[in-house]
């Protein structure tokens, strides 16, 4: 059976040629990328990408917690001056993107765009029970709400391995504490978890 790996907030794909690179994810692997701004053309940058033949499913659609449609923030990085990579194509693929509403504070965004959402819990519980399944999340203050969902609804216990960025420092109701805690109940589940930059 094929693992799987899940690619939360895939953006220029940076993280999917890490984790290859790396050897955490192998060419035979099911791969799902979610990416919900539409400027990052995921589509279009996998016809280049380097590594060929990949089982790669896209989906066009910010990870949240329920299925539907949400207005999403895209960051003009030229604005916001992070230091976001692009390769000059737009303004508007900034790394800092966001659901709108959840209390993401940064600088630089354009008007909100309505993007389509997927539930990351009941996508999971759909998935063969017999997978091993790797999730990588960098999805700008969402993942805060999306594993205390996941939590609650023990999809959590579906994934063998976590690689999760925090944005706590961006997210004025959370905190490096509330950062450790969840770390700490999901991995007291048996999940490894790893925090990922």
């Amino acid at each position: 059976m094929k693992n799987i790996f899940l690619d939360c907030g895939s953006h220029h794909l940076e993280g999917l040629t890490s984790f290859i690179d790396n050897g955490i994810v192998k060419n035979d692997y099911e791969i799902h990328t979610f990416e919900a701004n539409p400027a990052c053309k995921v589509e279009e940058r996998l016809k280049t990408f380097k590594y060929k033949n990949l089982n790669c499913t896209v989906h066009n659609k910010a990870v949240w917690i329920s299925d539907g449609k949400v207005h999403f923030n895209q960051e003009n990085h030229k604005q916001s001056m992070s230091g976001s990579p692009t390769d000059g194509v737009s303004d508007v693929d900034g790394w800092g993107s966001s659901i709108n509403g959840i209390g993401f504070v940064h600088r630089g965004y354009s008007e909100p765009v309505e993007v389509e959402s997927v539930d990351l819990s009941r996508f999971i519980k759909e998935l063969p029970q017999d997978r091993k399944i790797i999730c990588k999340l960098d999805i700008e203050g969402s993942e805060f709400e999306v594993l205390r969902k996941m939590i609650a609804e023990k999809t959590i216990d579906r994934i063998s391995e976590l690689y999760v960025e925090f944005h706590e420092r961006f997210m004025p109701n959370e905190s490096p504490e509330s950062e450790k805690k969840l770390i700490e109940e999901i991995s007291s589940r048996g999940v490894k978890v790893h925090t990922w930059f």
